[in-house]
């Protein structure tokens, strides 16, 4: 009954919230009263559900970004013309089980209503007929976030609109596959397609999902593909269907391998009725069934990996392309009627794509040429920015994660296949008492029946993962056995115990809450005492299961048989659980792996997603190593997104974002190229705010050298201009104690960053590749005018041409950066200062800017914005003496004292402001690329 209260309450408030002016508290009062009138449930379940629509009612989202080709003359608005007349029967249908069955808050669904209608206008009208026409878009969204949502209501909305046939490139697993079938059967076609439960003759009969919903009961897509795990596609099933897609639509779900691709390819050429010799291409090609293919993770496989150029550095217009981007290509271009939409949250393979690469055999490669999208977050969402704190400019460490060694006995670094761990380590038998304790705590604050997961990722060799689940099923036993025959004086139940008070208890877990307070509710109880904790303790032990998820296991992560009860289940595997599988209630991870690639490390962190009411029981379980390239990652994905977000507001289009993308100095590094001896890049900076964070703990003669440079600057700006006594510049406002000079002649600049050193492996703050942009743009004509800033804080350290300095900017660091060697000071910059130069007026317009923006995930595109009210002439240097307590075992003399400089350079006039810049081969393969904070 309370379900159905609740379900029916949304419906009413649905309705009401949308209309302006009203009291959102009176409305609840409102709609639950009209609601429970129907279904009745009790006072206290009234107060229940009061809190419940108050807080689906808080989550918001944030605002789409939409970049479109500028100059696309193939597209013919059409669906605000036609959508008050369509039918939309699907996607109200969808609509409905979003809200009442899955109890999605308005704002999300109607944030998905309208980030899909927007990209459905941006494909062509499926109902003309004899009109040719080649659409692709790309959609970015964030890794474990709802995508899939995205696409299955596009699906609706296409199946209404009047798409015929509809493909889903589903993974390269079986798996996930599998996984992605169930989820259409149950959010789009409305009943079971399993073949041993399927009734072609009565499909009513085996209802599930969006197909139960009372009054919504139509079956017109016919299924080419089933859910069970070997329900790929198979030309034998389709050549023996008699209907085809001119009157009803298809829709398959298949995965990214090329036999399987190859079948789909072979059957629509040579054995569908629809196909016709077209003599134009030199192939079969299929009219007036207008096709919708869906590429989820579409920079995994799809994208094409083989050489393309000739020697000479020129596409060679009859290269061959990876096999698995052949046959999409082929299959896409085998239709005159076609759309091509990418789903990813990693687009770092996307961007290296070359629109310009194309062959008779297999037409363009799929570069997005018409669209980019990054969809709305929403606010109780917890991705990368949250879980490494990127919004905030505290130097802490991150509470949800735990740093482990690897143990030379359980999972080596470079182990073979014929490893054998030998014995659970400690750490990981820490990571399972989190799982059980997690698990029974969230029992305790009424999530009962939902799904409890932990993942324990740590070998890509089947075999030895076998052994790894050995291993935890017999430890599992153990603990089970030890709580309760040991009468509270086991090791286990000793070990669970000690990790609650140390873990887990009250003050640790409201510590942990106060970091993310949106993801929780005030007025439920979170604190539960050891007593309470071991009353529970039995029942979710006995509950866990073990599974063994890869090729060589037949095991499943069968949720949707427990949906009533919740599913515990540990995990264990590899690639399979690296990208695309869904883990519910994934609370625990024990991970590993490691991969030097953007996109596969941070799919591979399957941890982001949904947490509201349990965030602060959650753990990752990983090494300091691999915590640092997260880190990094997230870092450079908040950067990407940010700029999507500035330029959709500049109205850029997507191949004007792909070449920023492609030659922004920290992106680089995602290439897939193939690397000789040392390769060639395109660095640019323009909008960009470089500083240095990375510095040697050893090396006195890289400090020497770079205060040599600091000292050199000085005295060049002393002999050649005078300090600055404008009142407008608002580093006088701010604090007049700091060096100023105006005027400076970007030559000066260069020949600072010449002879200042960086870290060897730098890739964003690299001053030989700064010193040759700035070069380029002089040539230009631009960043010619430059302020530069000497920061003068804390008491006199020394002097320099007659300019006394203090010991500078207080930086602790990053916690254990545990780079040998090395230490980061994680952000050189304070709040405004890449604005000291900016007269009062321009100043007040960029806070202005980074004001509205507070609180709402996007403050790099604020960032971006603000800097872009620059003059292109003029750019800001900033000079950072630094009292670094990393470095405080280096004595350090004037001479050798450490300085760390900023840039704030403006958005160039010139579309083409890339520079080269060699890279090594033995530079970049170091880990020393990967983990650099530069």
């Amino acid at each position: 009954m309370y379900q159905d209260a609740r379900s029916t309450s949304l419906r009413i408030l649905a309705q009401t919230i949308k209309e302006d002016n009203i009291d959102i508290n009176y409305e609840i009062e409102v709609a639950i009263k009209k609601a429970t009138a129907v279904f009745p449930v009790s006072q206290d379940e009234i107060l229940s559900l009061k809190e419940d629509l108050k807080k689906s009612l808080n989550i918001t989202m944030s605002i789409k970004s939409v970049l479109l080709n500028g100059e696309d003359k193939e597209h013919i608005p059409w669906l605000n013309v036609k959508k008050t007349v369509m039918n939309w029967k699907y996607w109200n249908r969808y609509k409905r089980y979003l809200t009442e069955v899955k109890n999605w808050p308005p704002t999300v669904v109607d944030s998905i209503d309208d980030t899909t209608d927007s990209i459905l206008e941006l494909l062509e009208d499926p109902t003309v007929k004899g009109r040719q026409y080649d659409r692709r878009g790309l959609i970015v969204g964030y890794v474990q976030s709802g995508k899939t949502a995205n696409y299955t209501a596009l699906i609706n909305k296409a199946i209404d609109s009047g798409f015929k046939l509809i493909i889903v490139l589903a993974g390269m697993h079986n798996d996930l596959r599998s996984q992605t079938q169930m989820r259409l059967d149950e959010e789009v076609l409305g009943f079971e397609t399993s073949h041993d439960k399927l009734d072609l003759t009565s499909s009513h009969s085996n209802a599930l999902g969006v197909g139960r919903l009372v009054g919504d009961n139509f079956y017109e897509v016919f299924p080419l593909t089933s859910r069970d795990y070997r329900g790929d596609f198979s030309t034998r099933k389709a050549r023996s269907i008699g209907v085809q897609p001119t009157t009803t639509p298809f829709l398959l779900v298949v995965k990214k391998n090329a036999s399987v691709l190859k079948n789909l390819l072979n059957y629509f050429r040579n054995y569908s009725p629809l196909a016709r010799m077209n003599h134009v291409v030199g192939h079969k090609t299929v009219a007036d069934i207008p096709l919708l293919i869906i590429d989820d993770e579409a920079d995994q496989a799809s994208v094409n990996t083989a050489e393309i150029y000739k020697d000479n550095g020129e596409i060679d217009e009859n290269y061959d392309p990876s096999r698995i981007n052949a046959y999409i290509r082929q299959i896409y271009q085998t239709f005159e009627q076609k759309a091509y939409v990418g789903y990813t949250a990693t687009p770092f393979a996307n961007v290296f794509i070359n629109q310009n690469a194309t062959t008779a055999t297999h037409g363009q490669e799929l570069f997005p040429k018409d669209f980019i999208i990054n969809l709305p977050k929403p606010s109780n969402y917890v991705g990368p920015a949250e879980f490494f704190m990127l919004d905030t400019e505290k130097e802490t460490e991150l509470p949800l994660v735990k740093e482990i060694k690897y143990e030379e006995n359980f999972l080596p670094i470079g182990h073979k296949k014929e490893h054998v761990p030998l014995e659970i380590p400690d750490c990981l038998l820490e990571a399972m008492y989190s799982y059980i304790l997690a698990t029974t705590i969230r029992r305790l604050r009424g999530q009962i029946t939902v799904h409890n997961s932990m993942l324990i990722h740590g070998t890509r060799f089947t075999d030895v993962q076998h052994k790894v689940y050995k291993l935890v099923l017999e430890e599992l036993r153990h603990i089970k056995n030890n709580v309760k025959n040991s009468k509270k004086q086991g090791y286990h139940y000793k070990g669970l115990q000690y990790h609650f008070y140390k873990q887990y208890c009250t003050e640790k877990l409201a510590e942990i809450r106060s970091y993310y307070p949106s993801h929780f509710d005030r007025d439920k109880r979170y604190d539960f005492t050891w007593e309470e904790i071991e009353r529970e303790l039995m029942s979710v032990l006995e509950s866990i299961k073990v599974k063994e998820i890869n090729g060589n296991s037949k095991d499943v992560l069968e949720y949707g048989e427990y949906k009533e009860t919740g599913l515990n289940v540990i995990a264990i595997g590899g690639d399979k659980l690296s990208r695309g599988l869904t883990l519910e209630g994934l609370t625990v991870s024990y991970y590993l792996r490691a991969s030097k690639m953007y996109d596969t490390l941070m799919q591979m962190g399957r941890w982001f997603g949904y947490r509201q009411g349990f965030l602060d029981l959650c753990r990752i379980y990983t090494t300091k190593e691999i915590k640092r390239w997260f880190r990094h990652i997230a870092e450079a994905t908040e950067e990407l997104r940010g700029q999507l977000e500035y330029m959709s507001k500049i109205k850029a289009t997507p191949n004007e974002f792909l070449l920023k993308i492609q030659s922004h100095p920290q992106m680089y590094i995602t290439s897939q190229l193939k690397m000789r001896s040392a390769r060639e890049v395109k660095v640019s900076y323009s909008n960009e705010l470089i500083q240095t964070t990375v510095f040697p703990t050893t090396s006195e003669e890289f400090f020497k050298r770079n205060f040599i440079a600091f000292e050199r600057i000085i005295n060049r700006l002393q002999e050649e201009n005078t300090s600055n006594t404008t009142t407008e510049i608002i580093v006088r406002k701010k604090a007049n104690k700091h060096h100023v000079w105006e005027k400076v002649k970007g030559d000066t600049v260069v020949e600072f960053l010449d002879e200042y050193q960086t870290v060897s492996s730098a890739s964003r703050a690299n001053s030989r590749s700064l010193a040759e942009y700035i070069r380029k743009r002089l040539e230009d004509e631009e960043l010619v005018n430059w302020t530069v800033v000497v920061i003068n804080n804390g008491d006199e350290r020394f002097e320099i041409a007659g300019k006394k300095i203090g010991v500078g900017v207080k930086r602790s660091g990053i916690e254990n950066y545990n780079k040998e060697g090395y230490t980061s000071v994680k952000t050189l910059t304070s709040s405004g200062h890449e604005f000291f130069d900016y007269t009062k007026e321009k100043y007040d317009r960029a806070q202005a800017i980074i004001n509205a923006n507070k609180g709402k995930k996007n403050r790099i595109a604020a960032a971006k914005e603000a800097r872009a009210l620059r003059d292109p002439k003029k750019a800001l240097l900033i000079l950072y003496p630094i009292d670094h307590c990393k470095l405080d075992n280096f004595s350090f003399k004037k001479e050798t004292y450490p300085i760390g400089f900023a840039i704030s350079f403006p958005e160039s006039g010139f579309s083409h402001t890339e520079v080269d810049y060699m890279v090594n081969e033995s530079v970049e393969q170091d880990d020393d690329l990967w983990t650099e904070l530069d």
